[in-house]
């Protein structure tokens, strides 16, 4: 049950999750419940140490190859 709404939760889902550093940016798989009602995400044990794991690799610079190119195009009108 969602601690937020009382919905019900779907158990187990991965998700994808974005991590920071300066410029730099990492995906990082996560295991999560999602509320099907509200969509609160509840991370499992783990997965919060998993992601500053991912962002001190960034900090590092041993993060590995890079793959694919990301664009900045906030400046565009909604």
């Amino acid at each position: 049950m969602c601690t937020r709404c009382g919905g019900e939760l779907e158990y187990g889902r991965e998700l994808e999750r974005y991590v920071h550093e300066g410029e730099d940016v990492a995906m990082v798989t996560v295991v999560a419940d999602v509320c099907r009602r509200c969509g609160e995400v509840l991370l499992h044990p783990g997965m919060t140490e998993k992601m500053a794991e991912a962002e001190d690799m960034l900090r590092r610079r041993a993060a590995g190859a890079a793959v694919g190119r990301v664009y900045d195009l906030r400046h565009l009108a909604a």
